[in-house]
């Protein structure tokens, strides 16, 4: 958008309100070399305002020009120290305009009432209101327009119950808030127009009030919130458009404070929050964003939870935050690497991933970022969880860590058999209790014998249990005279009872079938059964060891 004014002084007088002015300007505003607007107003010297000032009086003018405002003119013209305070009763300027050559001089300036510039243009040179003091009732920018070289309001300070640059348009190169404090229990920058300015406000300090930034657009090449300090309270950005810029909040320190960038856009460039500090019981939420090729970084970040929900991150995200309780990525595309490998186990209580789209890459590690942990310490749904083991798994399969996928996977298929007993019972009806028989049989062989055949090794240890637990079986029916072990050849060997069971057990279960000895009576349906459990374990193993072998 190209804006600009083309003023033109006048030696005719105008009536502006219950005013009369002997001189005016015409002013037309000029938008993409249309003219889209003509006005007159009353010109007011310079001279006039600085009487007020010195006489303590209020400063009130509307629809006026003013020409080369500076109060390091007015030190200089009443012989006071340079950089000493200039108090200044009530100053209000609405829909006027301050002209100048080079500086718009508000510095050190003590203004004790309130101060309500709405609707003024600020044109040419700089604007300084470096070290000024607002300490009224309300200040009020609202709908200004900043067409100077530069806006400076370094350490200034805001104070009373109200700060509004709601609607204000910087066409500057430089606006800069560094060091200032904003005490007022509201601090308004709603709608603000930053267009390519280059915007700092590091080392700032806010109260505990309310501070909104919502749908403020900016397109310059930085802006700066290093180090601000935000007190308690909300700080909103929602709506918010941010172009391809570097756009920082470093080392930030929040009281507990809720920062939120619900649906705000941010087109390029990185956006980073390393070593902020939101409280143990703050979080920021950036829900439904989206990103563009920014990357995002947290790292080193304290919060009680980082919530990225319902949003599409095309670049990288760094998360190896130094503590936080609640991560929460859900519903989210992850188009490229999504680094959550954080140094402590503890650093992180809870992983939400619930209908995250992984297309990228998630660093993680099971063991050493406690994944099991992370998932299952959720107050959610047996569904929920599941899908998240899947996710996770999915990510380690592709990722080539395969014994983190098989923890994953066993994990995916406990909570999917919950889910699964639980769609039983209601489907059972008055005969739920059959479910539970079910669910215990499939927990038995698939999850206690091989881990979902992910472990040869537990596979193989659960054979050599069946063949012993077979084994004593044939055992006490020998015992009991109900079923005997019998040697059919002659054999010398005299083994006794229990090696007899152990021996036809181990023959049994391999299907080997030597003849050599033979059940009789109740031994002889406890060895079929036996045989066919032996074929289907060895099935078994053989599934879970060539799934290792050919990872």
């Amino acid at each position: 958008m190209n804006l600009f004014y083309e003023i033109e002084l006048l030696e005719k007088p105008v009536q502006i309100g219950d005013r009369s002015y002997p001189r005016s300007v015409k002013v037309v505003e000029i938008l993409n070399r249309k003219k889209i607007r003509e006005r007159y107003l009353g010109v007011v010297d310079k001279e006039e305002i600085y009487s007020r000032i010195e006489k303590r009086e209020a400063v009130h003018y509307e629809n006026v020009y003013i020409r080369d405002f500076s109060l390091t003119e007015y030190r200089r013209s009443r012989n006071l120290a340079e950089e000493s305070d200039v108090a200044i009763a009530n100053f209000e300027l609405s829909n006027c305009i301050l002209d100048c050559d080079a500086l718009i001089d508000f510095s050190y300036a003590l203004f004790e009432g309130h101060v309500d510039m709405n609707k003024t243009i600020f044109y040419h040179g700089t604007l300084d209101f470096s070290h000024a003091h607002f300490n009224g009732g309300f200040t009020d920018f609202t709908d200004c327009k900043f067409h100077t070289h530069n806006a400076i309001f370094q350490y200034a300070e805001f104070a009373g119950d109200r700060l509004s640059f709601e609607r204000t348009d910087f066409t500057v190169e430089l606006v800069s808030f560094i060091n200032t404090t904003f005490k007022s229990e509201t601090v308004n920058f709603k709608r603000v127009l930053f267009n390519e300015c280059k915007v700092k406000f590091h080392f700032a300090e806010f109260g505990d009030g309310l501070k909104t930034f919502e749908k403020m657009k900016f397109f310059g090449s930085v802006l700066d919130f290093r180090r601000v300090i935000w007190g308690s309270g909300k700080i909103d950005f929602r709506r918010s458009i941010f172009g391809k810029g570097h756009i920082t909040f470093e080392e930030m320190e929040l009281d507990n404070a809720k920062m939120t960038f619900r649906l705000s856009i941010f087109e390029g460039g990185e956006l980073t929050f390393r070593r902020t500090n939101f409280g143990k019981e703050g979080e920021i939420n950036l829900d439904h964003c989206k990103f563009g090729n920014r990357a995002i970084s947290f790292e080193g970040c304290l919060a009680q939870k980082i919530s990225i929900t319902n949003s599409d991150i095309h670049s990288s995200l760094d998360l190896r935050i130094k503590k936080t309780d609640i991560i929460d990525l859900s519903s989210s595309y992850l188009h490229a690497i999504t680094d959550l490998n954080f140094n402590k186990k503890d650093a992180l209580k809870q992983l939400i991933i619930v209908e995250v789209r992984n297309l990228g890459k998630i660093i993680i590690h099971w063991d050493k970022n406690n994944v099991k942990e992370l998932i299952t310490s959720q107050d959610c749904s047996d569904d929920e969880k599941a899908d998240q083991f899947n996710i996770i798994k999915d990510n380690f399969t592709q990722n080539g860590q395969y014994s983190d996928e098989d923890w994953a996977y066993v994990n995916f298929k406990r909570y999917e058999h919950k889910v699964n007993l639980r769609k039983l019972r209601e489907k059972l009806g008055r005969f739920a209790f059959l479910a539970n028989i079910v669910y215990f049989f499939r927990k038995l062989v698939f999850d206690h014998i091989g881990l979902f055949a992910t472990s040869p090794n537990r596979v193989l240890g659960s054979m050599i249990v069946v063949i012993l637990g077979f084994a004593t079986i044939y055992a006490v029916f020998g015992l009991l005279g109900v079923g005997e072990i019998i040697n059919s050849v002659g054999a010398l060997d005299q083994l006794n009872l229990f090696e007899k069971s152990v021996y036809h057990s181990a023959i049994t279960f391999f299907t080997i079938g030597y003849g050599d000895f033979y059940p009789t009576s109740f031994n002889r349906t406890v060895s079929a059964m036996e045989g066919w459990t032996g074929v289907f374990m060895m099935s078994y193993f053989t599934v879970a060891f060539v799934r290792k072998i050919l990872r």
